[in-house]
């Protein structure tokens, strides 16, 4: 398999449950100087539906979720060099629980541990939707609310650079080498 010069993954991260491994298999996806760009939920997503599900003692609705600074910190574990991290928080409105349930169908799914294993009657159905009726805004002419936050980033795959020890050899073929990335690097005046 040939090298690429960039990844392109939108919304896929936060589903991985090994995403450092993921990150890893990026890298290695990559050419040197290699792109890769990312998007992503982030912490404060579904905070409203979160606060809803312990309200009433249901555990929670979906895993944690990666706080930017920590994908910067793995970008960098991975190898990845130069990250540059954002996000934003986007607010959606939905004009039924079911309406919104369907939504989140979409959007993956409850990698958490700690999430109900057992299937849920017909009960629970209902106060369930009952409960998603607290998520609407009488401001938003009684639309559901739910916010989501995306975080944005990008690195890139550096060269390799030589171990440095206490004492470290390179041979002269590996310092042309590296002498000749370093000058096809350099700016033009």
């Amino acid at each position: 398999m040939h090298p690429t010069q960039m990844v392109w993954a939108n919304m896929a991260l936060h589903m991985a449950a090994d995403p450092q491994s993921l990150l890893s298999q990026w890298h290695s996806l990559l050419d040197v100087d290699g792109f890769l760009m990312f998007s992503c939920l982030g912490p404060d997503t579904l905070r409203e539906l979160r606060t809803v599900y312990s309200e009433r003692g249901w555990g929670m609705p979906s895993h944690e979720f990666t706080d930017m600074h920590d994908w910067g910190d793995m970008l960098v574990g991975a190898g990845f060099a130069e990250p540059v991290m954002d996000m934003e928080r986007i607010t959606l409105s939905f004009s039924s629980p079911e309406r919104l349930l369907a939504e989140l169908r979409g959007l993956g799914r409850n990698l958490s541990a700690h999430r109900f294993t057992g299937l849920r009657g017909r009960q629970w159905h209902q106060h369930l939707m009952q409960a998603l009726l607290a998520l609407a805004r009488p401001q938003e002419g009684g639309r559901l609310i739910l916010t989501f936050e995306v975080i944005y980033g990008h690195a890139f795959k550096p060269r390799p650079r030589a171990q440095m020890q206490a004492e470290t050899t390179v041979s002269l073929d590996d310092m042309r080498q590296q002498l000749r990335g370093a000058h096809r690097q350099a700016p033009k005046l």
